[in-house]
């Protein structure tokens, strides 16, 4: 296979992809009741199912993918990086920026939530609770008007939510197949740059 070909470069770059997804089925998921490839179907499945648009979709579906065993395999978030600074150095070379953008931003909307709604800690699980120290914690005053200065925050916000609600155990949603329409798509846009 000739990958200094552009076509046969997205093949390369999207089945790289694939893999990387593959590789979280079975991954503990911080203790949460699914694993990290159910996570991640049930956010892709609740991205497209709130009407968000193929790179929102992508990014919900990636957001966690610097967890994949196949990329860095970090369980847990350190004080000076979080999983979401990861994954959007992986992913900005093979998606773009922009959907590298809000996957590392869930983490952030994280913080910004419990900083701005006070019922949003109480909603969290017990597991994203404890992460959120790890994380940094609420977000400060300064860090809340910079994080609303970003022109796509309040999808960084949307995408949080999702997170959230991502972690239902059973959960019967679309398999990994049924995005690689909308990967191969973005791939090729992210590679044409």
């Amino acid at each position: 296979m000739d990958v200094t070909d552009p076509d046969q470069l997205v093949i390369v770059t999207v089945e790289e992809i694939i893999a990387a997804c593959q590789s979280m089925a079975g991954s503990p998921y911080d203790g949460e009741p699914v694993d990290q490839l159910e996570h991640a179907l049930q956010c892709a499945s609740l991205a497209r199912d709130s009407g968000g648009d193929r790179d929102f979709v992508i990014a919900a579906l990636l957001h966690d993918i610097a967890r994949a065993p196949a990329v860095a395999g970090i369980p847990f978030d350190g004080p000076r990086e979080h999983h979401g600074e990861i994954a959007a150095r992986w992913l900005t070379p093979r998606v773009g920026a922009q959907i590298a953008w809000l996957a590392e931003q869930h983490v952030p909307a994280k913080r910004y939530l419990v900083a701005t709604d006070v019922n949003y800690h109480a909603q969290l699980t017990e597991v994203s609770a404890r992460t959120l120290l790890a994380q940094g914690g609420p977000m400060s005053d300064e860090e809340v008007a910079a994080f609303r200065r970003a022109p796509d925050w309040r999808r960084a916000v949307q995408l949080r939510d999702l997170d959230d609600r991502a972690k239902v155990p059973g959960a019967l949603v679309p398999d990994l197949d049924t995005y690689r329409g909308d990967l191969t798509a973005v791939v090729a846009g992210a590679l044409a740059r």
